[in-house]
């Protein structure tokens, strides 16, 4: 895995209710260089992303107050929100995750390199 390239740091909101799985997504980014913020409920995440405005949020999709899908199409009406990108964090398929309007998915277990190549990837994305 490798560093985030000085002066390219994310910030990076993690939401899941399982907080084992939302705390080592956590570290896993931070051991990238990046600054990690992190959440267990879909309606904290809603608060916290309008406050903190992420890059990227790591999005899981089964959630009991409300579900990644419903989340992120509040997140995707927010105009302050406008250039987050947002990544589904799932054990199910992604046909729901692109109407709702995620960019990218990742089925868990989550592999680590992969989420570091996405993240890479999205280093490169011009801001919107």
């Amino acid at each position: 895995m490798n560093a985030a390239p000085p002066g390219h740091a994310l910030r990076i909101l993690t939401v899941d209710d399982n907080r084992e799985t939302a705390l080592s997504l956590k570290d896993a980014v931070e051991d990238f260089g990046d600054t990690a913020f992190v959440c267990f409920k879909g309606n904290e995440a809603l608060e916290l992303a309008a406050s903190i405005r992420p890059d990227v949020i790591l999005l899981d999709l089964s959630m009991p107050d409300i579900d990644g899908v419903d989340v992120a199409r509040i997140l995707r009406a927010d105009v302050r929100l406008a250039g987050v990108k947002i990544i589904a964090v799932t054990a199910y398929g992604d046909a729901e995750t692109a109407a709702a309007g995620f960019d990218l998915h990742l089925t868990k277990p989550v592999r680590f390199d992969v989420l570091s190549d996405m993240l890479d990837l999205l280093r490169l994305a011009p801001k919107s």
